[in-house]
Protein backbone atom coordinates (compact mmCIF):
# COMPACT_ATOMS: atom_id res chain seq x y z
CA UNK A 1 0.00 0.00 0.00
CA UNK A 2 1.03 3.46 -0.77
CA UNK A 3 0.82 5.31 2.60
CA UNK A 4 1.62 9.29 3.01
CA UNK A 5 1.55 11.05 6.26
CA UNK A 6 0.68 14.59 5.86
CA UNK A 7 2.05 16.49 9.18
CA UNK A 8 3.32 19.52 10.61
CA UNK A 9 7.44 19.78 9.96
CA UNK A 10 9.73 19.15 12.90
CA UNK A 11 9.42 22.79 14.34
CA UNK A 12 11.08 21.59 17.63
CA UNK A 13 13.83 19.05 16.44
CA UNK A 14 10.89 16.38 16.27
CA UNK A 15 7.32 15.88 15.59
CA UNK A 16 5.22 18.37 18.04
CA UNK A 17 2.10 16.29 16.97
CA UNK A 18 1.58 13.60 19.52
CA UNK A 19 -0.68 12.16 16.60
CA UNK A 20 1.95 12.57 14.28
CA UNK A 21 4.36 10.79 16.03
CA UNK A 22 1.80 8.45 17.25
CA UNK A 23 1.07 7.10 13.86
CA UNK A 24 4.47 7.41 12.32
CA UNK A 25 5.48 5.39 15.69
CA UNK A 26 2.65 2.65 14.74
CA UNK A 27 3.45 2.37 10.32
CA UNK A 28 7.04 1.48 11.87
CA UNK A 29 6.04 -1.50 14.57
CA UNK A 30 4.27 -2.89 11.45
CA UNK A 31 7.11 -2.71 9.67
CA UNK A 32 4.84 -0.16 7.12
CA UNK A 33 7.11 2.18 4.89
CA UNK A 34 5.68 5.47 4.23
CA UNK A 35 6.26 8.80 3.51
CA UNK A 36 6.12 12.12 4.65
CA UNK A 37 4.14 15.43 3.77
CA UNK A 38 4.11 19.18 4.90
CA UNK A 39 1.76 21.02 2.55
CA UNK A 40 0.23 24.19 4.59
CA UNK A 41 -3.01 24.34 2.24
CA UNK A 42 -4.15 20.89 3.16
CA UNK A 43 -5.46 20.16 7.00
CA UNK A 44 -7.06 16.83 5.66
CA UNK A 45 -11.01 16.23 6.20
CA UNK A 46 -11.10 16.83 9.66
CA UNK A 47 -9.43 20.12 9.62
CA UNK A 48 -6.38 18.84 11.33
CA UNK A 49 -3.49 16.90 10.92
CA UNK A 50 -1.90 14.70 10.90
CA UNK A 51 -4.26 12.94 7.76
CA UNK A 52 -3.27 10.35 5.61
CA UNK A 53 -3.41 9.33 1.87
CA UNK A 54 -4.11 5.78 1.34
CA UNK A 55 -3.55 4.16 -2.00
CA UNK A 56 -5.59 7.69 -3.27
CA UNK A 57 -8.18 8.09 -0.82
CA UNK A 58 -7.61 10.41 1.54
CA UNK A 59 -8.43 9.86 5.66
CA UNK A 60 -8.62 12.21 8.55
CA UNK A 61 -7.67 11.31 12.23
CA UNK A 62 -5.43 8.91 13.35
CA UNK A 63 -7.24 6.49 14.88
CA UNK A 64 -9.11 6.16 11.61
CA UNK A 65 -6.09 5.45 9.76
CA UNK A 66 -4.89 2.54 12.05
CA UNK A 67 -8.12 1.30 11.80
CA UNK A 68 -8.21 0.94 8.01
CA UNK A 69 -4.31 0.41 7.51
CA UNK A 70 -5.41 -2.54 10.42
CA UNK A 71 -8.50 -4.07 8.80
CA UNK A 72 -9.94 -3.98 12.40
CA UNK A 73 -11.23 -1.54 14.69
CA UNK A 74 -9.39 0.44 17.39
CA UNK A 75 -11.42 -1.14 20.10
CA UNK A 76 -10.76 -4.77 18.22
CA UNK A 77 -7.49 -4.09 18.45
CA UNK A 78 -7.07 -2.90 22.02
CA UNK A 79 -9.63 -5.86 22.82
CA UNK A 80 -7.22 -7.92 21.16
CA UNK A 81 -4.32 -7.10 24.42
CA UNK A 82 -6.11 -6.05 27.38
CA UNK A 83 -9.51 -3.73 28.01
CA UNK A 84 -7.28 -1.64 29.86
CA UNK A 85 -5.22 -0.54 27.06
CA UNK A 86 -7.73 1.64 25.83
CA UNK A 87 -8.05 3.26 29.14
CA UNK A 88 -4.30 4.25 28.84
CA UNK A 89 -4.63 5.43 25.59
CA UNK A 90 -8.07 7.63 26.63
CA UNK A 91 -6.08 9.29 29.79
CA UNK A 92 -3.33 9.73 27.12
CA UNK A 93 -4.66 11.32 23.97
CA UNK A 94 -8.04 12.74 25.43
CA UNK A 95 -6.38 14.56 29.26
CA UNK A 96 -2.81 14.61 29.24
CA UNK A 97 -2.50 15.31 25.54
CA UNK A 98 -4.52 18.82 26.36
CA UNK A 99 -2.29 19.80 29.28
CA UNK A 100 0.72 19.27 27.13
CA UNK A 101 -0.99 22.14 24.88
CA UNK A 102 -1.56 23.93 28.01
CA UNK A 103 2.20 23.69 29.16
CA UNK A 104 3.34 25.37 25.64
CA UNK A 105 0.40 27.48 25.12
CA UNK A 106 -0.84 29.07 28.24
CA UNK A 107 1.87 28.77 30.55
CA UNK A 108 4.01 31.19 30.22
CA UNK A 109 7.43 29.91 31.13
CA UNK A 110 6.44 27.49 28.60
CA UNK A 111 4.79 29.84 25.90
CA UNK A 112 8.08 32.15 25.93
CA UNK A 113 10.35 28.81 24.98
CA UNK A 114 7.87 26.94 22.82
CA UNK A 115 7.09 30.38 21.08
CA UNK A 116 10.70 31.07 20.25
CA UNK A 117 11.12 27.70 18.57
CA UNK A 118 7.78 27.82 17.05
CA UNK A 119 7.62 31.06 15.33
CA UNK A 120 11.38 31.27 14.71
CA UNK A 121 10.80 30.95 10.88
CA UNK A 122 8.41 34.09 11.07
CA UNK A 123 9.99 37.57 9.83
CA UNK A 124 11.40 39.45 12.59
CA UNK A 125 9.43 42.35 12.38
CA UNK A 126 5.94 40.53 12.53
CA UNK A 127 6.79 37.23 14.48
CA UNK A 128 5.25 39.25 17.75
CA UNK A 129 2.05 39.66 16.05
CA UNK A 130 1.61 36.60 14.47
CA UNK A 131 2.52 34.81 17.54
CA UNK A 132 0.24 36.37 19.96
CA UNK A 133 -2.97 35.82 17.15
CA UNK A 134 -2.22 32.51 17.26
CA UNK A 135 -1.84 31.95 21.06
CA UNK A 136 -5.03 33.38 21.77
CA UNK A 137 -7.02 31.10 19.56
CA UNK A 138 -5.01 27.94 20.50
CA UNK A 139 -5.86 29.43 24.03
CA UNK A 140 -9.61 29.91 23.34
CA UNK A 141 -10.14 26.22 22.11
CA UNK A 142 -8.49 25.13 25.62
CA UNK A 143 -10.75 27.63 27.40
CA UNK A 144 -13.62 25.66 25.33
CA UNK A 145 -12.24 22.56 26.38
CA UNK A 146 -11.97 23.36 29.69
CA UNK A 147 -8.27 22.62 31.06
CA UNK A 148 -7.51 26.32 30.20
CA UNK A 149 -9.64 27.64 32.86
CA UNK A 150 -7.43 25.89 35.92
CA UNK A 151 -4.42 28.07 37.38
CA UNK A 152 -0.90 26.28 36.60
CA UNK A 153 -1.14 24.20 40.17
CA UNK A 154 -4.45 22.79 39.15
CA UNK A 155 -3.43 21.59 36.15
CA UNK A 156 0.07 20.06 36.73
CA UNK A 157 -1.54 18.65 39.67
CA UNK A 158 -3.94 16.76 37.68
CA UNK A 159 -0.76 15.68 35.10
CA UNK A 160 0.55 13.75 38.26
CA UNK A 161 -2.13 11.93 39.00
CA UNK A 162 -2.50 11.24 35.10
CA UNK A 163 1.37 10.17 35.02
CA UNK A 164 1.13 8.36 38.17
CA UNK A 165 -1.73 6.23 36.75
CA UNK A 166 0.05 5.70 33.69
CA UNK A 167 2.91 4.46 35.71
CA UNK A 168 1.21 2.10 37.40
CA UNK A 169 -0.63 0.51 34.63
CA UNK A 170 2.77 -0.08 32.79
CA UNK A 171 4.06 -1.75 36.25
CA UNK A 172 7.43 -3.80 35.44
CA UNK A 173 6.14 -4.80 32.09
CA UNK A 174 8.55 -3.57 28.57
CA UNK A 175 5.42 -2.76 27.50
CA UNK A 176 1.93 -1.39 28.30
CA UNK A 177 1.09 -4.92 26.59
CA UNK A 178 3.75 -6.75 28.33
CA UNK A 179 6.35 -8.09 26.21
CA UNK A 180 5.68 -7.04 22.94
CA UNK A 181 4.83 -3.17 21.79
CA UNK A 182 1.14 -2.17 20.56
CA UNK A 183 -0.80 0.38 19.80
CA UNK A 184 -1.17 1.85 23.37
CA UNK A 185 2.56 2.27 23.12
CA UNK A 186 2.68 4.08 20.05
CA UNK A 187 -0.05 6.24 21.74
CA UNK A 188 1.63 6.81 24.89
CA UNK A 189 5.47 7.09 23.36
CA UNK A 190 3.64 9.89 21.08
CA UNK A 191 2.84 11.63 24.03
CA UNK A 192 5.39 10.80 26.62
CA UNK A 193 7.97 11.82 24.00
CA UNK A 194 6.90 15.21 23.60
CA UNK A 195 7.40 15.59 26.67
CA UNK A 196 10.31 13.91 27.81
CA UNK A 197 12.62 14.83 24.43
CA UNK A 198 10.99 18.53 24.16
CA UNK A 199 13.41 21.42 24.58
CA UNK A 200 10.50 22.95 26.08
CA UNK A 201 11.33 22.46 29.79
CA UNK A 202 9.04 22.91 32.38
CA UNK A 203 6.76 21.04 35.09
CA UNK A 204 5.42 18.55 33.26
CA UNK A 205 8.83 17.25 32.00
CA UNK A 206 9.77 16.95 35.55
CA UNK A 207 6.30 15.42 36.64
CA UNK A 208 7.67 12.29 33.85
CA UNK A 209 10.80 12.21 34.90
CA UNK A 210 9.91 11.62 38.65
CA UNK A 211 8.79 8.29 37.28
CA UNK A 212 11.92 6.00 36.72
CA UNK A 213 9.70 3.19 34.97
CA UNK A 214 8.44 6.00 32.28
CA UNK A 215 11.36 7.48 31.87
CA UNK A 216 13.17 3.74 30.86
CA UNK A 217 9.71 3.01 28.96
CA UNK A 218 9.87 6.11 26.28
CA UNK A 219 13.83 5.55 25.99
CA UNK A 220 12.93 2.06 25.14
CA UNK A 221 10.66 2.85 22.36
CA UNK A 222 12.80 5.49 20.95
CA UNK A 223 15.87 2.93 21.07
CA UNK A 224 13.60 0.32 18.67
CA UNK A 225 11.74 3.23 16.27
CA UNK A 226 13.86 6.25 16.47
CA UNK A 227 17.50 5.36 17.00
CA UNK A 228 18.63 7.56 14.89
CA UNK A 229 16.31 11.12 15.81
CA UNK A 230 18.13 13.61 17.36
CA UNK A 231 15.25 14.18 19.80
CA UNK A 232 12.19 11.83 19.96
CA UNK A 233 11.56 11.05 16.86
CA UNK A 234 9.43 12.72 13.10
CA UNK A 235 12.85 13.99 12.12
CA UNK A 236 13.96 11.36 9.79
CA UNK A 237 11.71 11.01 7.04
CA UNK A 238 13.87 13.61 4.85
CA UNK A 239 11.86 16.37 4.55
CA UNK A 240 12.53 19.87 5.30
CA UNK A 241 9.91 22.38 5.35
CA UNK A 242 11.34 25.83 4.15
CA UNK A 243 10.38 28.72 6.25
CA UNK A 244 7.92 30.07 3.97
CA UNK A 245 5.97 27.04 4.08
CA UNK A 246 5.38 27.19 8.44
CA UNK A 247 4.95 30.80 7.95
CA UNK A 248 2.20 30.31 5.42
CA UNK A 249 0.89 27.65 8.07
CA UNK A 250 0.63 30.16 10.66
CA UNK A 251 -1.14 32.94 8.75
CA UNK A 252 -3.61 29.92 7.58
CA UNK A 253 -4.21 28.97 11.34
CA UNK A 254 -4.98 33.12 11.89
CA UNK A 255 -7.60 33.63 9.26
Amino acid sequence: MDITVHEFPPVIEMQASPFGLKLETWLKMQGLSYRVEWDPQKMGPKGKVPFATLDGTVIGDSELIIERLAKTSVAELAAMNRAEDLLVRRLVEEHLYFILVYSRWVDPDGWNEFRDLFFAPAPALIRGLIARKVRKSVVQNLMGQGIARHSPEEVYKKAKLDLEIAAVQLGDKPFFTGESPALVDASAYGLFANIYYSPVKGPLQDLLMSHDTLVSYVERLKKLYWPKSRRGGGDESGFKAEEKAILKAVVQEIA
